[in-house]
């Protein structure tokens, strides 16, 4: 999570009213590797693209409603880590009751996802360096996508070693928010350079990494356009997204976006996921795993506060969350920001959630283990 990309969504977005989410609302919306050296030396031909001198097909949106399955098979809830905290005794917990955690993102100490892997091999991982100086967030965007990519595969692939065979997918940016259409382009041209270097040497990403609310319609158009979900299917890799949404999860469901009408089966934050894969990729032939690496309610994306504290209702909005993800086969699962959180993102911790016995009445452990024979 970015705090400068999470302000911008905030200015953006203007957000309807107030929506309690109970336990009937919750009822009624459930209804509807090998090893190689690097090789950051190789020749790279790719030119930068200039994408007015392309022609896009365009994608009319899918019109069907109700697209999908119901939804099916065990929870898809998983946890997004900066310091590893209760994770590790919460996915054994989940596994002795004969569940598992779907997914588990850890950010900067990713060495305890050796034990998570241990104790649950079912659990999708995924690691991100910690932001610095050698490994940044974010990445200028112009020049050759080749050369910036061999530099930044340079720095991350090194402090990978030790993890790299319990760790799925790596992050190797978080939330690069280019300004245009031609600079979302570029950094899928960048990707494709980064999958041909982590393939050389044994490593799948998870690329994008978009914060919650980007791209547009119109700029996922161009960004499937490079071929770069086609480069993705074909090396085993996976799509980063962040999805979230305040005070409930289903604030902005079935609003319009863009020139597009809206839909019963999307919304413009969570959910909005579903643009890209029903009106492109799943027409495209280019479905890849969808990585939900940061999600939850956060209330810097805007809209009004509820009188309750947001964990009385942070359990249900992620059932009914996980509902909508275990419509699509696709979706490997959602790591929830964040447990062990540093002092800026304090405020987001939910471990206490995780365990029965709670100040808020429901709680993790027991949702996801109803889920294990689903």
């Amino acid at each position: 999570m970015s705090r400068n990309d999470k302000q911008k969504v905030s200015r953006r977005w203007f957000l309807r009213g107030a929506a309690t989410l109970g336990i009937a609302t919750l009822t009624r919306q459930m209804g509807h590797r090998l090893n190689g050296p690097l090789d950051v030396g190789a020749s790279f031909t790719g030119q930068e693209p200039d994408p007015t001198q392309e022609e896009h097909h365009v994608y009319l949106p899918l019109v069907a409603r109700n697209v999908g399955a119901a939804a099916h098979g065990p929870s898809k809830l998983g946890l997004h880590t900066q310091n590893p905290d209760g994770a590790p005794s919460f996915v054994e917990a989940v596994h002795e009751a004969g569940a598992y955690v779907a997914l588990v993102k850890a950010l900067g100490d990713f060495g305890y996802l050796r034990r998570v892997k241990a104790i649950s091999p079912e659990t999708t991982t995924v690691g991100r360096c910690a932001p610095t100086s050698e490994t940044p967030e974010a990445i200028p965007i112009g020049g050759d996508p080749a050369e910036t990519a061999a530099d930044l595969m340079a720095r991350h692939i090194p402090r990978w070693a030790y993890e790299a065979d319990v760790v799925d997918y790596w992050e190797i940016l978080n939330e690069n928010t280019p300004p245009t259409v031609a600079g979302h382009v570029w950094l899928a041209q960048f990707f494709i350079e980064a999958m041909d270097i982590a393939e050389a040497n044994g490593h799948k990403l998870a690329i994008f990494s978009y914060s919650t609310g980007v791209p547009q319609w119109h700029t996922w158009e161009a960004i499937v356009e490079t071929g770069v979900f086609a480069r993705a299917k074909a090396g085993g890799h996976a799509l980063a997204l962040h999805e979230y949404d305040w005070p409930v999860i289903d604030q902005r469901w079935n609003e319009p976006t863009e020139d597009l009408p809206p839909y019963g089966d999307r919304g413009v934050l969570a959910g909005r996921y579903r643009y890209l894969y029903r009106d492109f990729l799943i027409p495209r032939d280019e479905v890849v795993p969808l990585l939900i690496t940061e999600g939850g309610l956060d209330p810097v994306v805007g809209g009004p506060d509820m009188a309750q504290p947001w964990q009385a209702r942070y359990v249900d909005n992620m059932a009914w969350y996980d509902t909508l993800m275990r419509e699509d086969d696709y979706v490997v699962g959602s790591a929830m920001f964040t447990l062990g959180p540093t002092n800026t993102w304090r405020r987001y911790d939910y471990e206490e959630l995780l365990w029965p016995g709670n100040d808020y009445g429901s709680n993790f452990l027991d949702y996801i283990v109803s889920l294990k024979d689903a």
